[in-house]
């Protein structure tokens, strides 16, 4: 049992990373004849290329923030001035973007206080976001930029955090949601804690809760497809009252795409993200590389995707040539090891 345990926490772990750093070239394209046009048919690890014609960072505010919350610094601000900037300008392949980086500190904020500490990870959290080095990636997204200036105007971040969060804002806390494996309802206390920090809306907890059931069941041992069809009622979550069953059987990819939508809203990327676990569930490649190809909200899809599908085929059934290719494979490894021999006592 532990060694199967094992196979799936990892296939998890490493699959959530992969899939991110699959999606990050493709970020916040709206159409996949935009995407082919820039990459064709994406099917490795690939760095972003400039300029991006969908680029929203220069249409981002610039606020002069006192230097203990400034999530810019000089070199985002010239690079967000720039039309056509990528939004993950810089990032070599095989890097992860910004959420994903987050995951990664809090795994070891979680690895060092052998529980989640929420002072401990929110005081790491603004060291990363507003050192100089702490982190590579250009785009900032919203529940962080009005986190800082929340903090900056002597605002509660609780209070007035962001209405709506996206997918990606879900992946920074997927190592949280390993807990839900050995505690599901203190765990999802536990997400809707560090949630609340960055946003008052209830899509991202409610998400949070039905995304981290899945696993949980998945690293039990179920399907993918067990666990949303037999271990759920279709009330649990608004995204099963899509027929993905149908769309998976009658290759209706596009009708699936257009139906759930693409982009960023955590209500289109959770049932998207559903279709592609699911109709991948036994290839996690195939699985990453389709969610790359369609564009939008790729990089929140493909951790969640990743780490779903990656449960279920285990570890030892990973690309292992393409982990290797990570560029925190090192980091990712060592915290994964401590994560889980404290998965007792994670939260």
């Amino acid at each position: 049992m532990k060694n199967a345990l094992a196979d799936k926490f990892y296939g998890a772990w490493w699959g959530m990373f992969l899939g991110d750093s699959i999606a990050m070239p493709s970020h916040g394209y709206s159409t996949s004849k935009l995407l082919n046009f820039d990459y064709g048919k994406i099917d490795s690890l690939l760095a972003p290329k400039d300029p991006h014609p969908e680029s929203i960072l220069q249409g981002l505010p610039q606020p002069d923030l006192p230097e203990n919350c400034d999530y810019l610094g000089s070199n985002r601000r010239r690079l967000w001035r720039k039309a056509g900037t990528h939004p993950h300008h810089g990032l070599e392949a095989g890097a992860n973007t910004l959420p994903m980086i987050l995951a990664l500190h809090l795994g070891a904020s979680m690895a060092e206080k052998r529980k989640f500490d929420l002072d401990a990870w929110m005081e790491r959290y603004c060291v990363v976001m507003t050192s100089p080095g702490g982190h590579d990636d250009t785009f900032i997204p919203s529940i962080h930029r009005r986190y800082f200036e929340n903090v900056a105007a002597s605002k509660d971040p609780e209070k007035n955090g962001c209405p709506d969060a996206h997918m990606s804002d879900i992946a920074i806390f997927l190592p949280l949601m390993f807990g839900s494996y050995r505690d599901p309802a203190r765990t999802q206390m536990t997400l809707y804690r560090a949630l609340r920090k960055f946003t008052i809306g209830e899509g991202a907890s409610t998400g949070a809760f039905f995304l981290s059931e899945i696993l949980a069941w998945v690293m039990r041992g179920s399907s993918i497809e067990d666990a949303i069809y037999k271990n759920m009622t279709p009330d649990r979550h608004g995204s099963l009252a899509f027929p993905f069953r149908r769309w998976i059987k009658n290759r209706e990819d596009e009708t699936a795409i257009s139906s759930t939508g693409r982009l960023a809203p955590i209500e289109e990327a959770i049932p998207l993200s559903i279709y592609f676990s699911l109709k991948y569930s036994s290839d996690l490649e195939a699985a990453l590389f389709a969610n790359a190809n369609t564009g939008g909200e790729t990089t929140g899809r493909g951790a969640v995707i990743g780490a779903l599908v990656g449960a279920q085929c285990g570890f030892e059934a990973m690309p292992k040539e393409n982990l290797a290719k990570l560029k925190y494979s090192g980091e990712i490894q060592a915290v994964g090891d401590i994560v889980f021999s404290a998965l007792n006592h994670m939260i």
